[in-house]
This record gives C-alpha cells, structure tokens and sequence, in this order.
C-alpha cells in the first residue's frame, strides 16, 4: 500500500497543533526548512522514512500514528485516536455514543467496501 502523503501531512499538522508548535519550531527541531514543513503538511513534497522518525520523535508520537492511513493493520492506533477524542465528550454526547456505534456498524460493510475500491484504484 503506498503512502498517503495528504493524510500523513495532515495528521502531522494535527499532532503539531496539539503540541502547541508553530512550522518553525517544528523545522527548527528537526533541522527542515519552514517551507518544508509546509510542504510536507500540504502534501507537496515526500518525506523521508528518516524525517518521519524526527517528526513522530519531536511530536511525542510513534510513527504508526502519522502513517496509520498508509499501514493494512493500524486498528490499534485508531482505538487511540478515537478514546483520545471521547475523553472531551459530554455526558449527553456520551450517552449518544453507543447508539451511533451500534448504527455505524450497520453501515460499515459499505464503507468497508468503498475504501477497499479506492485502494485497488
């Protein structure tokens, strides 16, 4: 499965607002440009497996978690981004959680199978 750069560039975008960085500190820590730092959030640019490694490492995440959208088995860093984003929810919200789960996995095989398409493609 090759990578996803627009994912992986947005997931790193993502952990760098979470740690409160801006591009420059984030290049500044591991020794890239600012542009490239935007490129690579932006997908336009490749990074290397190397750069990846100093990105996740200064980001306080594991590589999995940037490239989980380009790996077959990533369940495990999806039950963490998930519980990462309940630990936020209302009560009401919570409440409501299971029912939407429930109802989600009705519609899952299509899902599961619209996403098995686009990887052929």
């Amino acid at each position: 499965m090759p990578v996803d750069y627009v994912k992986l560039g947005a997931r790193v975008k993502r952990r760098r607002e979470k740690a409160r960085m801006s591009q420059a500190e984030l290049a500044s820590a591991t020794d890239l440009s600012t542009q490239h730092i935007s490129n690579i959030e932006n997908a336009k640019t490749k990074v290397s497996l190397e750069k990846v490694v100093d990105i996740a490492n200064v980001l306080d995440c594991s590589v999995d978690e940037l490239l989980c959208d380009s790996v077959v088995k990533s369940k495990v860093i999806y039950v963490n981004e998930v519980a990462g984003l309940i630990e936020s929810f209302s009560d009401v919200e919570m409440r409501a959680l299971p029912e939407f789960l429930r109802s989600y996995s009705h519609f899952s095989k299509l899902l599961e199978n619209h996403i098995q398409r686009n990887d052929v493609q």
